[in-house]
């Protein structure tokens, strides 16, 4: 089933109006729901962009589904461009857009390419992706205080006029280095703990009619309850202290929060 959006079809250019159509008739008997938008080029007024969107989720907790363009192509000839997740063209780079698109004049081609790779997520990519942005988020952390091992980074002159010294006279320290080692030492422990903490987080992805939970976030066959209060323990007591905190934040030592309700636990 195909959603429109805030679509007005007398607006749109006739390219763009046919292909839409020809969508809504194949989605009709679509075992899935996706939502479309349109947006308007401001240069060029007969440019339009469809743009796809997984329907379980709000607009800014997962990325698009997919896009279909009307512009531009090669030798300014205007055509269809579709671009998916689910799309490699090898043709191209894979840091750019243009590896996860393909172009056509054929709408009916156009068409088939669209069915064929937009359509909702599975959890383990939500997964996947939040967790990675759940990892980062974690390194940040951990790396923040990487400053505290610059005062054991000794000249060997120091070292060696300092283990003269101490052999020599006992406990006092002399040089200026390795008294700011000895203040920078609880400094230094707290550092070695965070960074010898691993980034291993659990997913769970609450929806109205169920709650799904992945060990690990790399489960390919995610677990499902009925709601958060038959999550394991760790899960759900991750989650009540994740609800205090904003979207895109890390909760340190605790979990990130990668959406609304969307979470990961640190186990």
């Amino acid at each position: 089933m195909l959603q429109l959006k805030d679509i007005d079809k007398a607006q749109l250019s006739e390219p763009v109006l046919e292909f839409l159509d020809a969508m809504e008739l194949k989605h009709a008997k679509s075992p899935y729901c996706l939502t479309v938008s349109a947006h308007q080029s401001q240069y060029k007024p007969e440019f339009w962009q469809l743009r796809f969107h997984d329907a379980r989720f709000e607009q800014d907790e997962v990325d698009l589904a997919g896009v279909v363009e009307w512009i531009y192509g090669q030798r300014n000839d205007k055509e269809y461009k579709i671009t998916s997740r689910k799309i490699q063209n090898d043709r191209f780079g894979h840091w750019g857009n243009e590896h996860s698109s393909r172009r056509t004049k054929d709408m009916k081609k156009a068409l088939k390419i669209a069915m064929d790779n937009i359509d909702p997520f599975q959890w383990h990519e939500i997964s996947n992706k939040g967790r990675r942005k759940a990892e980062q988020a974690h390194e940040q952390w951990t790396n923040a205080d990487n400053r505290a091992v610059y005062p054991f980074r000794l000249q060997a002159e120091e070292m060696y006029e300092e283990i003269k010294y101490l052999l020599g006279m006992g406990i006092q320290f002399k040089t200026q280095a390795f008294k700011n080692a000895a203040a920078g030492i609880e400094a230094y422990e707290e550092m070695i703990r965070k960074v010898s903490i691993k980034p291993k987080f659990d997913t769970v992805i609450v929806r109205p009619d169920k709650t799904i939970f992945i060990p690990d976030g790399r489960a390919l066959n995610p677990q499902e309850f009925n709601d958060t209060d038959s999550l394991p323990e760790q899960a759900r007591n991750g989650i009540a202290l994740l609800k205090l905190v904003e979207k895109d934040k890390l909760l340190p030592e605790v979990g990130y929060r990668g959406g609304e309700n969307t979470y990961f636990i640190l186990v």
